[in-house]
């Protein structure tokens, strides 16, 4: 079997379909050091939905375990939407070397970040994480697929048609 950044992302995936197995938006991550699945993170219906990212909730068990490292210099997160915001100045002030999602997000992604290092403060223009997509993106969009259609006017979000993420997965 060969060990790569698409066999990353299918465990990636795996952790997305337990979280829409748990009818939980189906993002996941897994954070990985020198070839090894380190741990992971998916959406799991925490009370708050703001600060429940796949991202943020497996950055969190990585660097709070009791032999976590003391950053995340040398780890690869492998994600199934591109991080937003929010989880990419996470990733970026906790020096993740590499970034890879399979499928981009029009409506919250925060990768335009990195596309131009000399516009980030000081401390981010020289050591930040490469960012590459589009490992898998057609499994990522239809989980996310799967989610919105079974969802359809549940939420203001996923109901809402100028929602950009929506509109991209739910595109024929």
């Amino acid at each position: 079997m060969k060990i790569d950044d698409e066999y990353f992302m299918r465990l990636a995936l795996e952790q997305a379909g337990l979280a829409l197995d748990n009818d939980w938006i189906p993002i996941g991550a897994v954070f990985v050091k020198n070839g090894q699945v380190i741990t992971h993170g998916r959406k799991n219906g925490m009370n708050h939905p703001l600060f429940d990212h796949a991202e943020h909730n497996g950055c969190y068990q990585t660097l709070w375990s009791r032999e976590g490292p003391r950053n995340l210099d040398g780890f690869t997160v492998h994600t199934t939407l591109e991080p937003c915001i929010m989880c990419c100045g996470m990733l970026m002030t906790a020096r993740v070397s590499r970034i890879v999602y399979a499928l981009e997000d029009p409506y919250g992604g925060g990768s335009f970040m990195l596309s131009d290092p000399t516009r980030l403060p000081a401390r981010y223009q020289h050591v930040h994480p490469v960012i590459q997509g589009g490992i898998l993106r057609e499994d990522s969009k239809d989980l996310l697929r799967q989610f919105f259609s079974k969802h359809k006017g549940d939420s203001k979000f996923w109901s809402d048609k100028s929602n950009a993420l929506v509109q991209l997965v739910m595109a024929t």
